[in-house]
């Protein structure tokens, strides 16, 4: 069951982030969390303050050689120190210190961890520039910030806030050396003595270590670009306090080596700030749940020995051991996910480069916020991308895509496994590993362009296929064949010596360069409502089939239910942000007043704990969670409406019964005096009629018909709300007394507690006695029982337990109609009962007339002569 109670979990809040389009901006992103998502940022970022500048920086291990490297820009600025200017945007968030270039954001951009700056300080304006601050980072960084334009308060103010988000942020700054010490881009130039942190041993690091890193390391140069990125270190900063400059995305395009490869994804995806405020968690998680079972651990068992299995590591305990600590952890992490198909698949692939706990944060990460829905139950991110890839095909390749129609060629089963492993089930991992280089630092966008281009490059061999089998084939040997030459026969060397995948990259970052987020973000919003649709129609009715039973409620009110609970759990979620499958008390409380006219809502949080509707929740929260499935609240509701009159007054019974003792003590009592008040309210009011006043109103206007009629007249309406009106009243008197007669009678038959006497020795009458009942100094209970026959003497709460209650639930289901409507309005409407009893009194009133017309009258002769025997 746990399986399915998971279907609609996170889900629904992941959806509203990367499909809907609702209420929040065109992506249904808040701006918050578009710049959070913009900068790889956690999401309880919030820009503090923000202002234009340009800036100049310059690094203490800066060789004279590389001063005139990278574009200049502002050379009024330039002086001996400070080469490089660039102007845009600075933003200052509670933990981080981030710019943005205007022109170009590759041209400079940076995210300042706040705990990697270690000074600050004001310099002298200029005749330019009103303020001007300098900043230096741990890595030997100098930053100087010419806050360009704008009214010098605002750049003091920016200044103050910074000042002051510092001194709050020095509590975190005894995280930083620690983890430091994991970063290998530290440990290689603590080595060459290129850094002030004396690291004597290499940081943890992925599986590659011990069993090698896929491919050939000097066939890809992996030593050369380690040296690259040791020098763009030395004068860019590194780890947390890195400047990304044109260099830097060049370095991830031509692949990266292998030991700075889990570091670089983990900084290009924002996890790296995850590990840094949540250190040790991790290793917590583990530690907490070591031992325990869940449905998601069993199915990661299965698939453990699945994951990668053509890598030595995962052919030995100690991959298998890692693979699993991980994915365990975040099962545990994100419950409500718990473990998906092919994730074990992208887990594996980290862990060659990446330690553990690098990898969890970016599972992380990757799950929340990179390719949301992938790894999800129903797996509604990669179907809505399938359709929107197969839309670009259509757009970008029109003549393929219209022979893939007309041989009805299944284009979703041949790149679904692209997207959902990230290449790396598809393609040889030393290149799956390079597209995942650039993935990480462009985003989804990549998928769609890598896919768009093995397809252009294909197109003349795929245009020969007529079923899928083959189309798959051509794929596959293209795949296989990544290391070969693009241009075999070519006279040029230069030519021949680029390789299929080199010719790949090609294809996919120029020709389809203009695939951007945009692009993407306009398709998913085209498709969105069909595949939500599809997802949803068959989530229900997984889910519908696999509930418990419940005989109780037809299938028709089931389907009902379910979409007015899922309503409820979808407007919980955007209001608090969250991705649970679950109601709390309040959604529970708007759920009720949907399907119950006795339920008000208008004032929840005035709703005291004791009350019927909190008994309810809590009798129906099978897990103690404080929240409601779907699943509760149906086996709740099947209770409630219990058709078996005496197991109906039981199951209320038991709401009260808190000690499961078969007593309710004198607290209790009155406690159900007050519920029954509660539930009963729209038929004191008149709001609804029960079948006593129904049967009452249809008789008095039956025989107010029958007189009019006789008299040849006709029935006003006024006669009609007169009779109403006046059996209300009674109906309103009789529900009174009932709550009066219901505390009479349960303390005039409750049993003392010292005493388990039998009913019929508690006929007390005498005044005093009763009077001693309610007397606090003598406890006295009733048990169901008693109960129950305190209920069955009053034939208004009879009547309420074996059908009002389970009308008045389903009456309202199928629409939200007007529930003040009268009972009797929908009598007149069809007319047929009281035409029934109209025709019954003129038939009665014609035998009376026939009496004294003997003519019409036979006897029978045996009735004769009894009659005159007697």
């Amino acid at each position: 069951m746990a399986f399915f109670e998971s279907l609609k979990d996170k889900a629904i809040n992941t959806f509203n982030e990367v499909v809907l389009n609702k209420e929040v901006g065109g992506d249904g992103l808040t701006k918050e969390q578009k710049f959070c998502q913009k900068f790889q940022l956690p999401e309880e970022e919030r820009i503090i303050q923000e202002s234009n500048v340009v800036i100049q920086y310059r690094s203490d291990y800066l060789e004279p050689s590389s001063k005139s490297k990278g574009p200049q820009r502002y050379r009024e600025l330039e002086d001996d120190d400070f080469e490089l200017n660039f102007q845009g945007k600075l933003y200052l968030t509670q933990h981080f210190l981030i710019f943005r270039d205007n022109q170009d954001p590759r041209d400079c951009s940076f995210t300042l961890q706040l705990s990697t700056i270690k000074k600050v300080e004001r310099e002298s304006a200029s005749f330019d520039y009103n303020f001007v601050l300098s900043l230096t980072t741990v890595s030997r960084l100098h930053i100087k910030f010419y806050f360009s334009g704008g009214i010098r308060s605002d750049n003091e103010r920016f200044a103050q806030c910074l000042s002051m988000t510092l001194k709050k942020n020095q509590t975190n700054i005894k995280k930083l050396k620690p983890f430091i010490q994991t970063c290998y881009s530290e440990y290689i130039l603590s080595k060459n003595k290129v850094s002030n942190e004396d690291i004597e041993h290499a940081p943890p690091g992925g599986l590659g270590l011990k069993f090698k890193f896929p491919g050939n390391a000097k066939e890809s140069k992996d030593k050369v670009k380690l040296k690259l990125w040791f020098d763009f270190f030395k004068e860019n900063g590194r780890n947390l306090s890195l400047i990304k400059t044109p260099m830097f995305y060049k370095l991830i395009r031509v692949g990266l080596p292998n030991r700075l490869r889990g570091e670089i994804w983990e900084l290009c995806c924002g996890s790296m700030y995850l590990r840094l405020d949540h250190q040790e968690e991790y290793t917590k998680l583990l530690t907490d749940n070591q031992g325990k079972k869940s449905f998601a651990i069993e199915e990661i068992e299965k698939d453990l020995n699945r994951s990668l299995p053509e890598y030595a590591a995962y052919q030995s305990s100690e991959g298998i051991e890692s693979l699993r600590k991980v994915l365990t952890a975040f099962s545990w992490k994100n419950p409500e996910v718990g473990y998906c198909q092919a994730m074990n698949i992208v887990v594996a692939a980290l862990l060659i480069y990446m330690s553990e706990e690098q990898a969890f944060w970016t599972l992380n990460v990757l799950c929340d916020r990179i390719v949301p829905g992938y790894y999800s139950k129903t797996m509604y991110g990669t179907l809505l991308d399938q359709r929107v890839f197969e839309s670009l095909v259509e757009t970008t390749m029109p003549v393929l895509w219209e022979h893939i129609c007309k041989n009805d060629i299944q284009l979703s089963v041949v790149s679904l496994p692209w997207f959902l492993s990230l290449y790396l089930s598809s393609m040889p991992l030393v290149f799956a590993f390079r597209i995942l280089d650039i993935f990480f630092m462009q985003g989804p966008k990549t998928l769609f362009q890598v896919a768009l281009a093995i397809l252009k490059i294909n197109g003349e061999e795929l245009l020969k296929t007529e079923d899928d089998g083959t189309f798959i084939s051509i794929i596959k040997e293209y795949f296989l064949s990544l290391d070969t030459s693009a241009h075999p026969n070519s006279p040029q060397l230069k030519y021949r010596n680029i390789t299929k995948f080199q010719d790949l990259l090609l294809v996919s970052f120029k020709e389809f360069s203009n695939i951007d987020e945009e692009t993407i973000r306009s398709h998913r919003a085209k498709h969105r409502d069909t595949i939500y649709q599809n997802i949803s129609t068959f989530v229900k009715r997984t889910e519908i089939r696999h509930l418990p039973k419940t005989p109780n409620i037809p299938q028709s009110t089931i389907d009902v239910l379910y979409d007015r609970f899922y309503s409820q759990v979808e407007a919980s979620n955007i209001t608090k942000g969250s991705g649970s499958s679950t109601i709390d008390f309040k959604s529970f409380v708007k759920f009720l007043s949907e399907v119950c006219d006795w339920v008000d809502d208008t004032d929840i949080d005035s709703i005291p704990d004791n009350h019927f509707l909190h008994r309810l929740f809590n009798h129906w929260d099978s897990e103690n969670q404080h929240a409601l499935s779907f699943a509760d609240l149906l086996v709740g509701l099947n209770s409630l409406v219990e058709p078996d009159l005496m197991t109906a007054i039981s199951n209320f019974y038991n709401l009260y019964d808190t000690k499961h003792n078969n007593k309710i003590d004198r607290e209790g009592i009155l406690q159900i005096s007050e519920d029954l008040l509660y539930i009963t309210k729209p038929w004191t009011e008149g709001r609804l009629l029960d079948e006593i006043t129904r049967s009452a109103i249809e008789d008095e206007v039956a025989e107010a018909a029958s007189k009019v009629q006789s008299e040849k007249g006709e029935l006003l309406q006024s006669q009609i709300d007169s009779i109403k009106e006046k059996l209300v009243v009674q109906q309103n008197e009789r529900y009174l007394q009932a709550a009066s007669n219901f505390i009479n009678r349960a303390f005039e038959y409750a049993q003392p507690v010292e005493e388990e006497l039998l009913i019929k020795d508690l006929v007390i009458q005498d005044k005093e006695k009763r009077n001693k009942a309610l007397d606090p100094s003598h406890p006295l209970y009733i048990n169901v029982a008693t109960f129950r026959m305190v209920i069955l003497a009053e034939p208004s709460y009879e009547l309420l337990f074996s059908r009002e209650w389970m009308l008045e639930l389903g009456r309202p289901l199928d629409a939200k109609v007007n529930p003040m409507r009268s009972m009797l309005d929908a009598l007149l409407a069809d007319g047929k009962k009281v035409a029934n009893k109209v025709r019954m009194r003129s038939d009665s009133r014609e035998e009376e007339e026939r009496d004294d017309d003997f003519g019409v009258i036979s006897i029978d002769e045996k009735e004769k002569n009894l009659l005159l025997d007697i």
